[in-house]
């Protein structure tokens, strides 16, 4: 079992997918793909700008059905480790109030892959508000969207 440090800031999520790390990993991680997904039920991504390297960016705006606007968000890459880690700061532009640091973690488990999203926030009131707000049932939705996407157009 792992341990997470500043439990008390923390939103956790674990899946496992019928799948092995490198495809899990490469699906996640490949420009072709991600808009495909990325975001909750229903929500279109488009990806503006996006370097996956230590120190680059992920820039992607989301649309909901019915809506004339756009949410953008950016996601500036803090570590990288090729097919075990990604951590990254995620922030809306314009809104210092709400920048959350997230750690993705690819675990082999027998020819599947368990994954793990640790969403850090400053505050225990911010990863409250988080939460409250739905947070945690949208990055399931993106992974609902994943698991669907994986399955559809990959082959393992």
């Amino acid at each position: 079992m792992r341990t997470i440090q500043h439990r008390e800031r923390t939103l956790v999520i674990e899946r496992v997918f019928d799948a092995p790390r490198e495809l899990v990993y490469s699906t996640w991680t490949d420009a072709e793909h991600i808009d495909q997904w990325w975001g909750p039920t229903g929500v279109t991504t488009r990806t503006i700008e996006r370097n996956f390297t230590v120190g680059g960016s992920w820039i992607y705006a989301m649309s909901w059905p019915g809506s004339d606007g756009e949410k953008q968000v950016e996601s500036k890459y803090d570590e990288i480790v090729p097919g075990e880690k990604i951590v990254w700061t995620e922030s809306i532009p314009g809104d210092a109030s709400n920048v959350v640091n997230i750690t993705i973690m690819f675990e082999d488990q027998g020819g599947e892959t368990k994954l793990t999203i640790l969403m850090l926030h400053r505050s225990v009131e911010q990863k409250d508000m988080n939460e409250q707000g739905g947070m945690l049932n949208g990055y399931n939705m993106v992974l609902d969207g994943f698991t669907t996407y994986l399955s559809e157009n990959t082959s393992s």
